[in-house]
Parts: C-alpha cells; sequence; structure tokens
C-alpha cells in the first residue's frame, strides 16, 4: 500500500491527548528580494551538550553543482536553511511580506513573494521542489468540520504545491506536512499521477528528535525521485538518527537572562497562567510545562496555548517560553533574528510553522545524493 508506514506511525498519533481548542494554535516556522511583479510567474491555468556548538560545527558542503531548488511556502525558512546549508542554491516563495523579510534577514537566499493560489512559478529550472503546504485544513487541532479538509480555504494549496512539481518535472521533490495529510484524497490521486510520469514515490511519518532536534514534533514527509528507488531516501535518512538534544541543551544559556537582554528573548505577561495550574498538571496538548532533561513536545503559538519554561512552579515566577527559546528549541541557532518591530504573536506563530532546520539539514543531505 502506498502509505503503509504513514499510516501505522498515524494509528500512535491518534493516542495523543488534546487540549481545548479554544487555547491551541491552528498549526503544529547576500539575499535579493525579487518582488511579486519580478518574479517569472504566469496566472494559474489549472548545557550537557552545546547544542550552538553541534549545530554550527556541522559540515556545510560547497555548492551542489549549481542545483535549484524551489522552496514553496517558505515561511521563516526552516527548509531553506537545511538546503542551503547542504550546498543547493535556493529560492523561498511565500505570500508574507513578514515572512519574506525574516527570510532575507536570515537566509543566503532569493525569496519571491507571491500568492501561490494564483501564480506558478516558472521558467525557473529547477532541479528540486521542497515545501510546507499550509497545514490547517489537516490539523489535529482545527476541530472545525466546517474548516477541514476541502472546506478550508487553504486546502487548495495543496494542489498547487504539485502543479509546480508536474509543471518543473524537478528530479526531486518533498512534501513536509501534519500527518494527518497521509490519508488526504487529493494527495493520493497526486501521488498516481506523478507515478506514472515515472516518479519513484513514497512517504513516513518523522519525528524531529530522532534526528538530533530538540523537539519530538512528528511530521510527514513525501518524498519522490526519477533517479532511484523513493525507498532508500528513508533508509538513507534513519542511518542520520541520533539521541535527541534537550531542552537543557537548548535553552540553558538563556536560563539567567533577562527579559530583552538578547535579541528575541521576550515573552507576554501572561497573568492567568497560575489560574490554569490543573491543567497543566493533566499534561495534554497545550499544557506544557517543559521538563529540562527531555526534548519539547510538539506545541502551538505561545500566545494560545503557554507553553511554560522549565522552572515554572518551581520557585521561579511562572511564565512561558521566550521566543529565542522556541527558536532554539526548534532548531534554530541563536544567529537567527526577526526584526524587532514584529509583534509577539507573529513571531511566535512563524516559529511555531517552521521545520526544524535539525531536521531539514539531515533531509538535504540524503536528497543531495540522489540528485547529484
Amino acid at each position: 500500500m502506498p502509505f503503509s508506514n504513514s499510516e501505522r506511525n498515524l494509528e500512535a498519533l491518534k493516542s495523543l491527548p488534546h487540549a481545548k481548542a479554544s487555547v491551541r494554535s491552528a498549526c503544529l516556522i547576500d539575499q535579493t528580494l525579487i518582488t511579486f511583479q519580478q518574479a517569472i510567474f504566469r496566472q494559474k491555468p489549472v548545557r550537557s551538550r552545546n547544542i550552538e556548538a553541534e549545530n554550527s560545527s556541522t559540515q556545510v558542503f560547497g555548492r551542489s553543482d549549481n542545483m535549484k531548488v524551489l522552496d514553496l511556502f517558505c515561511g521563516l525558512g526552516g527548509l531553506s536553511q537545511g538546503f542551503n546549508k547542504a550546498g543547493f542554491e535556493v529560492t523561498g516563495v511565500d505570500v508574507s511580506e513578514s515572512a519574506g523579510r525574516t527570510f532575507q534577514l536570515n537566509n543566503k537566499s532569493q525569496f519571491i513573494k507571491a500568492d501561490l493560489s494564483d501564480v506558478l512559478i516558472e521558467n525557473g529550472s529547477y532541479d528540486i521542489v521542497i515545501g510546507g503546504p499550509p497545514c490547517k485544513p489537516w490539523s489535529a487541532i482545527n476541530t472545525k468540520r466546517t474548516r477541514r479538509g476541502k472546506r478550508h480555504r487553504d486546502f487548495l494549496l495543496l494542489s498547487r504545491f504539485f502543479e509546480h512539481v508536474v509543471h518543473n518535472s524537478p528530479q526531486v521533490f518533498v512534501l513536509e506536512n501534519v500527518p494527518l495529510l497521509a490519508n488526504d484524497k487529493t494527495l493520493k490521486s497526486y501521488v498516481e499521477r506523478l507515478r506514472s510520469q515515472g516518479f519513484s514515490i513514497e512517504s513516513d511519518i518523522v519525528k524531529y528528535s530522532d534526528y538530533g532536534a530538540p523537539t519530538s514534533r512528528h511530521r510527514f514527509i513525501l518524498f519522490g525521485t526519477k533517479k532511484g528507488d523513493a525507498k532508500v531516501f528513508f533508509k538513507k535518512l534513519n542511518e542520520h538518527r541520533r539521541s535527541p538534544q534537550t531542552v537543557r541543551d537548548a535553552i540553558w544559556e538563556l536560563k539567567d537572562k533577562e527579559r530583552g537582554e538578547v535579541p528575541d528573548h521576550v515573552w507576554p505577561d501572561l497573568k492567568t497562567i497560575r489560574k490554569y495550574r490543573s491543567y497543566y498538571e493533566t499534561g495534554k496538548f497545550g499544557w506544557y510545562v517543559l521538563k529540562w532533561d527531555e526534548p519539547a513536545p510538539s506545541f502551538g503559538n505561545i500566545m494560545k496555548t503557554y507553553i511554560l519554561h522549565p522552572d515554572a512552579f518551581n520557585g521561579e515566577p511562572a511564565r512561558v517560553i521566550s521566543v529565542r527559546e522556541a527558536l532554539l528549541i526548534m532548531g534554530f541557532d541563536s544567529r537567527f533574528r526577526f526584526p524587532p518591530e514584529f509583534g509577539l504573536g507573529l513571531r511566535y506563530q512563524m516559529v511555531v510553522d517552521a521545520v526544524s532546520p535539525i531536521f531539514s539539514y539531515v533531509a538535504a543531505r540524503v536528497v543531495r545524493d540522489f540528485a547529484s
């Protein structure tokens, strides 16, 4: 069966407890700015461990023979960072101006601002297409039946990803999303179509912490290639597994830092945290006090889910993790920056929408073997 690995892993994920929707976010994020008008397009026709040292000392490859990567729905650039580090020439695309500004500030890649619901990026001779279409239509925490699946306005963006694959006919494509996307009929239809065009395609559920990231977030990965057996991608991916970094590894360096002492080390003053202490004791989704010596669980927008610092209720003032701490837990290094005028809610949301660059770098190295 095409999705047997994913479906088997999904059963385990369905057992995870969930909190009320009211406190959860909707989704479990020298450069050159190329404006929408400038882009080539056509209208739609159809401390125990030093995490910083570990991540910064990892080998950075030279350019992979100028192989071009198109990163669709790139957000702040978690996928792009991994592929750029692995030596690819990356172009990121997103409709969000905030995403574009953040992407430019942190990625040595081109950025195209474009609404992919109306625009097809073409004539770029892209060897690889990657991306994570907005996940809200399939997210387990989107409990409103009137806004799930095809009823959600973002649903068509899944098709737009595959239309770029069909149009560009890349050597490799990689799609990342929430695990429940695995059973989507539109996805399966495109998979069969692309197989008929010569792609070998496989999928699986991965856990970021299996590849060293300090978060145990699960994600659905769909891999397609015209250069071999797609099953080999996941086999080689597993060869890169290593022990996870912990929350302590990721954020201990900030333990004694004051608010604002380093960039993005800011958080909101939430007066109602202690009111919900009994909820945190349940450990259900969205009600987390992080543990120093474990990877962080997957979490949503901190402004909505109130994910607490490990020292909360332990003699220290109860507070949520800062934007900087969220970035480090997702696997971004301390050099990452947001434009300082961005609001807290926007910054938190962009982090949780992102792919861990620790995982994306591992995936990019395996893709490099296929595409080179």
